[in-house]
């Protein structure tokens, strides 16, 4: 199946903030709760321990859980004093208030929206997307690896959606009554949820169709070989695969790293 490029609701500029907040906080509530990005920490770690960083710069965030999810991962994998800095185009302030200690990380937020192919001198660390490359097109798509390599940081693209309907066309489908189930125990509380979601259910239908458009829109393995063409002779080695999420699920990763800054040897796809 080709690559689709429509539109998702929540990256509309028009589209309301309430509802697009409601929306990235019940997927940081999935990516927390369920933890689909469990096994990339391995990769992570080692990104990061070739880099030498201990600093994230995590793109398009939205709530922030599935980078922080990470955090006693890659404790475990010998990486301390971690700092994570979220950050997002359009930035969710509350939710990322409450992200706290016990993360095995120190969490900051920059609080200008920030473009992730073009981000700030002052945002140096390794940089990360999670579930979020897709709703680019190529060329943004490219523009974001090459920003990295411009200015001379690691990055690391994941993403737990896919276009393979044999995966995801059942997870898909039942979207809005995994939204009505999950619900009551997304923080922080708001009675807008309630309202938005039961009431008048915009929440379910939205995370429905943009979850269906993710999949379609998501980047094969081959797809991002395409787009990392060339970035390789600026200095830069460039691993892509998968690995397994939840159940049937599998995450595409691409992982860029600058040679010249490598410790050890190179990663190896799992």
């Amino acid at each position: 199946m080709g690559r689709f490029h429509f539109f998702e609701f929540h990256d509309l500029a028009w589209f309301p903030a309430v509802w697009r907040d409601l929306l990235t906080d019940f997927l940081s509530f999935y990516a927390g709760t369920f933890r689909p990005y469990a096994r990339v920490a391995p990769l992570l770690a080692g990104a990061l321990e070739r880099t030498g960083q201990r600093r994230i710069v995590d793109l398009c965030s939205g709530a922030g859980r599935p980078i922080l999810s990470l955090g006693p991962a890659l404790n475990q994998h010998g990486l301390s004093h971690l700092e994570v800095t979220l950050t997002d185009k359009y930035p969710n302030l509350e939710s990322w208030r409450m992200a706290t200690g016990g993360l095995g990380v120190a969490v900051r937020f920059f609080e200008r929206p920030v473009d992730a192919a073009d981000v700030p001198q002052n945002l140096s660390g390794f940089r990360t997307l999670f579930t979020s490359f897709h709703h680019f097109g190529p060329d943004e798509a490219r523009e974001i690896l090459a920003d990295a390599v411009r200015k001379g940081e690691g990055i690391g693209v994941f993403e737990y959606t896919e276009r393979n309907w044999l995966v995801w066309a059942i997870p898909t489908l039942l979207i809005p009554l995994f939204v009505w189930l999950c619900t009551p125990f997304v923080r922080p509380f708001r009675w807008s949820r309630l309202l938005w979601t039961y009431l008048l259910p915009v929440v379910p239908i939205v995370a429905l169709w943009d979850g269906f458009v993710s999949n379609l829109r998501t980047y094969s393995i081959d797809e991002l070989g395409h787009l990392v063409q060339g970035l390789d002779d600026q200095g830069y080695q460039w691993q892509i695969g998968r690995v397994r999420s939840i159940g049937i699920g599998r995450v595409t990763y691409a992982i860029g790293v600058p040679r010249l800054r490598q410790r050890g040897n190179t990663l190896h796809p799992e």
